[in-house]
């Protein structure tokens, strides 16, 4: 956790009166030996570092435990209660838990004060090794975590306070556990699930390798995920702890992803796709942003799962909150934990199953924080659109680089595209606020480097919903090659803005587990799948399709200089199909938005866009593409002339204040990732400093085969 979001996150805490000022932990809270909380299920408990607090804020009851697991590792959980357990009073429990510690003073912390004002228990876990907790965590989501979780779960529920019923939530990492847990591990205490921003299948559809492509820029998620677990658990941070200690043993992640660049075991482990969803039946509410790659698993896990389910796609980014409009997730979770752990009857089963945001166009930029317009629609079940898009367009060459969208099968033609690897950094296809880029800047400047098609100025309003497939004939030059399709939406004035996009990699068109090389200047059939969105296209606009061979820094640059081919026409028809909205009935419904939620303005908030800038040098044809995420800093480049060379780096920090002593503990991690035409190369040192002196350093450099990505 990084001091300026620390900083910015207790300020907001404070100003809400939710929390005590930080010197309140150090000195006026009183220490007790007495815990509410009682050894159980194999696990024993003791009070941890954090000072507990019978007053945090009226009616809550805070205390920071260490559970100690059979195998003797000590795990972090942070504990709210509602008063009312001290009369006896039994409670649900919200639980979540991952790796990014969570402390008295942090955003989660907030939101657990909430929940145990609503009537509930609400802990909180760091997963083995990271914040607080000891151990060796080889991976994310590892089978020891599970264990971990269900021994916590099952713990929870023979606590003196508990009536025995547990729900868990999260968003990203926390909702990937979630969902594993109450689909394969099922512990019987677990009686209901709400997730945010989740997966059904970790290797397409998380920051690995969608489409089976390499992603460039969401790598340096792993690696700056060193600074994150290397850094000692607060309030005191000692750097000679066993969880300290530990956790400087521990592999970096992204060298396990690099060792596992082909679907199979690894990303199996918590994937319902393609063929566990039955595991599923534990009540689930499912949540997804538009603005995320993190939205398709909502309406794949509805159809597909026997779980009673509720599910909502809207305007938001990986973190649910912007740009808007944002709901009060607070009270929705709630309210699904409160039938499901407390027995209430309080209509949350009556109302629609589905809920979904068609938001429209606006003119979009940095500096544009206000919410989305549009409206919201309800119904009990997805549309069929989503899964089958009936709404074919033909693309039709014209002239140049591309041509129109058609109904009808045009005549057979082809174009071709020379391989330009750094197209994508000009109109700044990250996007404001994630790394994947869904909602980004004008991107006229890299349509041009594409293949692009327009229907018509449209004379009626569409609408789609779901997931656009496309169908390519095309061919390479070279054994491998990459595939971008784009929909935009085009204004009358000409600014192209980006709706949907999807990848696949060429050699991965059979399979994901066993690619095969490209035949060169071979026709091959490309079927892509776009993330699912919904959007409403207004009249006198233009619905546009671009198709690429790359997508900076996005996707990593294919390694091989090469043009692509691609089939129109005749037999070989090229298209995409639309999943258009027909005329649907709609349900009566209604949802708690947060009329005064105030919009982070441009740099605020621990992972927002703080700069972005793209450079070419005209003589080298070297192209930089630099990111302030946060603290972050991102670094991404690569030469026309020689793809296979590109680099990532990354220099990350946290900083750390203990509540007691004037001391100042830093972890700083500089890594890179590089690439050649057969390999990945990874370097990474970490530091971890107290009041400037190095107390421990690590470096971990591998080199990785290149498997096809």
């Amino acid at each position: 956790m990084r001091l300026a979001r620390r900083q910015l996150l207790q300020r907001a805490i404070l100003a809400g009166g939710l929390l005590a000022a930080p010197s309140t932990f150090a000195g006026e809270l009183q220490r007790r030996e007495h815990i509410w909380s009682v050894d159980a299920a194999d696990v024993k408990v003791s009070p941890g570092l954090w000072p507990r607090s019978e007053a945090m804020v009226p009616g809550v009851h805070f205390e920071n435990l260490r559970l100690r697991m059979p195998d003797g590792v000590h795990l972090n959980a942070l504990l709210y209660l509602p008063d009312k357990v001290r009369s006896g009073v039994r409670v649900g429990a919200q639980m979540a838990a991952d790796p990014y510690r969570n402390e008295p003073t942090g955003e989660l912390a907030r939101e657990m004060v909430g929940q145990a004002l609503d009537g509930f228990a609400s802990l909180y876990l760091d997963v083995r090794g990271s914040g607080g907790s000891e151990g060796v965590p080889t991976d994310e989501y590892a089978v020891d975590e599970y264990d971990d979780l269900v021994r916590v779960v099952e713990w929870i529920a023979r606590q003196p306070w508990s009536n025995g019923a547990v729900g868990m939530y999260g968003t990203s990492y926390s909702a990937f556990n979630s969902i594993w847990m109450a689909a394969r591990y099922k512990p019987e205490p677990l009686k209901a699930i709400f997730v945010r921003g989740g997966t059904d299948d970790r290797y397409t559809d998380d920051i690995h390798s969608p489409g089976g492509i390499q992603m460039m820029v969401d790598a340096s998620w792993a690696l700056g995920m060193i600074t994150d677990i290397a850094a000692p658990g607060g309030p005191d941070y000692d750097l000679h702890s066993k969880a300290a200690m530990d956790r400087w043993n521990t592999p970096p992640w992204l060298q396990t992803f690099l060792n596992n660049q082909l679907d199979g075991p690894h990303y199996r482990r918590g994937s319902l796709a393609p063929d566990q969803y039955g595991l599923l039946t534990i009540p689930t509410y499912l949540a997804g942003g538009y603005l995320d790659m993190y939205q398709n698993f909502v309406p794949r896990i509805m159809k597909h799962a026997p779980a009673l389910t509720h599910g909502i796609l809207g305007p938001w980014n990986h973190g649910m909150t912007w740009p808007g409009p944002v709901l009060d997730w607070r009270r929705m979770q709630s309210r699904w934990f409160d039938h499901f752990l407390h027995g209430r009857d309080n209509g949350v089963l009556t109302e629609p199953r589905v809920a979904y945001y068609m938001p429209t166009w606006r003119r979009q930029s940095f500096r544009d924080a206000g919410p989305i317009p549009g409206e919201w629609r309800f119904a009990d079940a997805w549309p069929d659109s989503v899964f089958d898009p009936g709404k074919r367009f033909y693309l039709r060459p014209e002239h140049g680089q591309g041509g129109d969208l058609t109904e009808t099968t045009p005549e057979a033609s082809e174009l071709r595209l020379a391989y330009h690897p750094a197209t994508g950094g000009f109109s700044e296809s990250i996007g404001p606020s994630t790394y994947e880029g869904y909602y980004g800047l004008d991107s006229r400047e890299d349509d041009a480097w594409g293949l692009v098609f327009d229907t018509p100025p449209l004379r009626q309003p569409l609408e789609m919903l779901g997931f656009v497939r496309a169908r390519l004939f095309a061919s390479a030059s070279a054994p491998q090659a990459n595939w971008i399709v784009r929909v935009n939406d085009v204004a009358p004035d000409g600014t192209s803005y980006i709706v949907s996009y999807g990848f696949l990699n060429g050699t991965h068109r059979h399979s994901h587990v066993s690619p095969e090389p490209l035949p060169p200047d071979e026709m091959v059939t490309l079927d892509i799948e776009l993330f699912c969105k919904g959007y409403h296209f207004p009249p006198g606009h233009r619905i546009r399709v671009v198709v690429t061979n790359a997508y900076f820094p996005v996707v990593w640059p294919s390694p091989y200089p090469m043009t692509t081919t691609l089939f129109a026409g005749g037999e070989l028809a090229s298209f995409i199909a639309l999943p258009v909205l027909e005329e649907t009935p709609f349900l009566p419904g209604s949802l708690p938005v947060l009329s005064d939620h105030r919009i982070a303005q441009p740099g605020e908030g621990f992972d927002a866009m703080r700069s972005y800038d793209a450079h070419v040098d005209r003589v080298t044809g070297l192209t930089r593409a630099s990111f302030l995420m946060g603290d972050d800093r991102i670094g991404c480049e690569v030469k026309d002339s020689d793809p296979a060379h590109a680099g990532l780096t990354i220099s990350t920090h946290d900083d750390f204040r203990p509540l007691a002593g004037r001391r100042l503990v830093q972890v700083k991690t500089d890594g890179a990732l590089r690439s050649t035409a057969d390999t990945f190369d990874m370097d990474l040192t970490c530091v971890l400093l107290e009041n400037g002196r190095e107390v421990r350093r690590r470096r971990w450099t591998s080199t990785f085969k290149r498997q096809w990505v």
